[in-house]
């Protein structure tokens, strides 16, 4: 049976995040070249870069190097003697079955290179032979082949030359020399724990990088080999400290003594995405080399997956990729327990501290720990907390998925006692997590009334207060619940149908008027209960501020009249529902205005002047005007004050806070 080469190469294609593979196969072709009987005793590899622009670089000057279009990959291991040019001819070969040779990885090349130029010098049969071939994505695949001998004594070398890197591979080659030693070291990372590793040099335009001796410089000898157990499987660990300034923290897993894939530790250890320190305080990250009988058995050909087990095991011999990392991971916390719990501890100290200022979050500190652990000590106050949120957001859904889920199989009293005994903690966890979001907001009502006090001991401006109780010029739907303060005047004024703040009177949808009469806030509270939304108002609400402190009131300046010109253009307006349906506020609606203000003696004057009687408490006066059908009362700001206060009282005493 033969094989088109040509078919066989377009079969599969390279992927672009394995572009040096072909690289990394030529290499092991040269180890294993060398590990031959043999071949020479001292091996050494040599890996020239070609690059697009033929001229020398000044590789002190400039960090854009010219893209790399050719890799040279020279040994002196063994050659194409006859049975290895036989075993090269054909695909799926198993003459390397025991090193755990598939027979394919030369179809790599030409999957990323235009084509391969191979020359081989060895010694056969007493005599020096020179063979020389081009591997091409022709039907039969060698071109161009000659062989001969070679007068008196040679050296021995085999030249694999990787030709003309395919455009679309060329963005994602590592293009500087150091990384493409680590990325060699990665994939043949256990060849180079062997004593034996042949010495691999690096050659980038007479720039030369030893592996070898990077491998060494960056591991200092710090690799431990262990083995874990997984039913009838055994799985042998390197783990290693890499003092490398590149971030690994990696699980390798190894087929057949090369790198095929890797997981990140970060997923079952999330402190694991940042360097670890050692005794001395040098920063290091792991990397966890995994070998083992069924990754070797259960890599594919290109050695680019691994084929283990999904879902319910069945079979003694299988795994999981999951149960593998988990038995990994307790590997890991076992060797570095100091190092990781020190991690946690500057990550969940930092969470803590900004939690101690904004208390909403404080319950994922019990409920969502793995998940604050995820967050980088290093973030800023801002970033912090839209991390935070995002956990809240996952926490409160995952609360009303479990209430739900319980809940509605409540349908009577005895349910609900079976309930109360089975699901405490899930009861609990509704509560805290619901507090949490109460104690932000009882803060936020403390916060606010402190201001409150500064602004009137500072005799703040009209503007200052108004905007601190809700903004100036806006309305209700440009404003989120949280963003004014009405609950400082009454709760109730934040559950209203619409609301116009310092705004002229024309510019109020529900009144059509030509006024150019500025109310400070005018409320339409929401429709009665048994209504529809196209009846009167539940009622109205006017609202004026005047300056703490003021008394230089003018006759045209009287808040009491004030009160009277808004309510009489209400009321004489063509005032209109949502509809657009008009109605008559004089029959249907009451108005309740607030006049909030210092009762100096002009106040109190002309309180007394308009028949207003005094507030129980004596901060305020207060009455009832028949012909608007209109409740008015002069408030004190030290009234609202006190009364916001003594209304949450209770709840800042729970928070400690009073």
């Amino acid at each position: 049976m033969q094989i088109d080469i040509r078919g066989k190469i377009h079969e599969k294609r390279l992927a672009f995040n394995n572009t040096l593979l072909p690289v990394y196969e030529a290499i092991v072709n040269s180890i294993q070249a060398i590990e031959e009987d043999s071949a020479t005793e001292t091996g050494i590899i040599q890996i020239d870069i070609i690059r697009s622009a033929q001229k020398e670089i000044d590789f002190g000057k400039t960090d854009i190097l010219p893209e790399i279009v050719d890799f040279q990959i020279k040994d002196n291991g063994i050659g194409f003697n006859e049975k290895n040019y036989e075993s090269f001819n054909f695909a799926h070969s198993t003459y390397k079955f025991s090193k755990g040779g598939k027979g394919i990885g030369r179809f790599t090349w030409l999957r990323a290179f235009g084509k391969a130029e191979i020359e081989s010098r060895y010694f056969e049969n007493d005599i020096w032979h020179l063979r020389q071939f081009n591997f091409e994505p022709t039907k039969t695949g060698i071109e161009k082949h000659k062989l001969e001998e070679v007068n008196g004594k040679a050296e021995r070398y085999t030249t694999v030359k990787l030709k003309g890197l395919k455009e679309e591979y060329k963005k994602w080659c590592n293009n500087h020399a150091e990384d493409i030693a680590l990325k060699i070291i990665e994939h043949c990372f256990i060849y180079f724990l062997n004593k034996e590793c042949p010495r691999i040099v690096i050659n980038d335009f007479g720039k030369k990088i030893i592996v070898n001796d990077l491998f060494n410089l960056f591991t200092k000898g710090q690799v431990k080999t262990t083995q874990i157990s997984i039913r009838e499987n055994i799985f042998k660990l390197n783990l290693v400290k890499l003092y490398s300034n590149k971030l690994d923290n990696k699980i390798h897993y190894c087929a057949n003594t090369r790198e095929v894939l890797d997981d990140k530790i970060s997923i079952d250890i999330p402190e694991l995405d940042n360097f670890l320190v050692d005794s001395e305080g040098k920063p290091f990250s792991i990397a966890i080399y995994v070998e083992g009988d069924f990754l070797n058995q259960n890599v594919n050909d290109e050695r680019t997956a691994i084929s283990f087990s999904k879902g319910e095991i069945e079979f003694p011999d299988q795994t999981t990729q999951e149960e593998l990392r988990n038995a990994i991971t307790e590997k890991i916390y076992s060797e570095f327990t100091e190092q990781i719990e020190e991690l946690s501890f500057t990550r969940i100290a930092k969470v803590k501290e900004f939690v101690n200022h904004h208390p909403r979050y404080k319950q994922l500190l019990k409920y969502k720990s793995n998940e604050l652990k995820r967050i980088p000590s290093t973030l800023s106050d801002e970033k912090m907390e839209l991390e935070l949120f995002k956990i809240q957001q996952s926490l409160e859904l995952d609360v009303k998925k479990e209430a739900s889920a319980v809940l509605k199989f409540i349908d009577n009293e005895e349910h609900r006692e079976k309930f109360n005994q089975n699901h405490q903690e899930l009861y609990l966890k509704i509560i805290e997590v619901g507090n949490s979001k109460l104690s932000e907001y009882v803060i936020h009502r403390k916060l606010v009334l402190d201001l409150f006090q500064k602004l009137l001991n500072e005799k703040a401006t009209e503007k200052a207060v108004h905007n601190l109780i809700f903004p100036l010029q806006t309305l209700s739907d440009e404003i989120g619940f949280e963003d004014h303060n009405l609950w400082m005047i009454d709760d109730k004024l934040s559950y209203h149908k619409y609301l116009a703040s310092d705004k002229k009177f024309k510019k109020i949808d529900p009144v059509n008027s030509s006024s150019n009469e500025r109310p400070d806030i005018i409320v339409f509270n929401r429709p009665f209960a048994f209504s529809n939304d196209n009846k009167p108002y539940e009622s109205i609400v006017l609202i004026e501020f005047k300056r703490p402190m003021r008394d230089d009131y003018s006759d045209d300046e009287n808040p009491i009249q004030q009160i009277n010109r808004y309510a009489r253009e209400i009321i004489e307006g063509e005032t209109k529902d949502k509809h657009e349906r008009e109605f008559d506020f004089r029959k249907n609606t009451p108005i309740y205005a607030y006049i909030i203000c210092d009762l100096t003696k002009k106040i109190k004057a002309y309180a007394k002047d308009s028949g207003f009687r005094p507030l129980p408490s004596g901060d305020g006066f207060f009455f009832f005007n028949e012909n608007y059908n209109m409740y008015v009362e002069i408030m004190s700001f030290d009234k609202i004050l006190n009364d916001s206060r003594e209304r949450n009282r209770v709840l800042f005493e729970k928070l400690n806070i009073s």
